[in-house]
């Protein structure tokens, strides 16, 4: 299968750097707001997006989780074998706060969906917005549109797309991969590169 890079690794860095900015343009330094990566694979650029904002505001820390989505998906029943679920780590309600989910690569739209639906258990948002890494822009199901996007992606047919990190993977890049029979949205659950979703 042929691949084509999206995004290399100095790309890479100076996009999340470039997403870190926009979100101190809008929420100075981010008191009163809430930066939640979506597991499994959300969390990874939710990580560095907290580690490149405490160095660029100098602030230690600020609100931050991690969310597990597994049960509120909507392809959960049709699973031919359970799925593995990952850690919650929300230690405040969201309450009135303002809320930025963090995902790597927006597809189809459900596991936006599914992690707007998770967050409800936390508390009532002042607001939500979504940051992504990739903008499939051209495969939603869902009317669900991000606020930040790192790089938009018109693919075509059933090509791919893959993240991989330097913790996980060894390096960080985004590839478009050629076609592989398979139009449909890439499991949430995969332990590898993170995939479309």
């Amino acid at each position: 299968m042929s691949s084509v890079p999206l995004l290399t690794s100095k790309a890479f860095g100076l996009t999340v750097e470039r997403l870190c900015y926009q979100l101190i343009e809008d929420h100075g330094d981010l008191d009163g707001v809430a930066l939640i990566g979506l597991q499994p694979r959300g969390i990874l650029l939710a990580r560095r997006l907290r580690n490149e904002l405490q160095r660029i505001i100098g602030r230690e820390r600020f609100d931050y989780g991690e969310l597990d989505i597994t049960f509120h998906r909507d392809d959960f029943r049709h699973r031919n074998s359970l799925p593995q679920a990952s850690a919650t780590q929300l230690d405040f309600m969201l309450d009135g706060r303002k809320v930025v989910l963090v995902d790597d690569v927006l597809f189809t739209g459900r596991t936006i969906r599914a992690g707007l639906d998770a967050m409800l258990a936390f508390g009532r948002p002042a607001g939500v917005q979504l940051l992504v890494l990739i903008d499939r822009r051209f495969s939603r199901e869902l009317p669900i549109q991000p606020d930040y996007v790192g790089k938009w992606v018109d693919s075509i047919g059933d090509q791919r797309v893959t993240v991989e990190w330097k913790e996980t993977d060894g390096v960080d890049r985004v590839l478009l991969h050629g076609g592989t029979g398979e139009g449909r949205e890439s499991s949430t659950l995969a332990k590898g590169p993170s995939a479309d979703r």
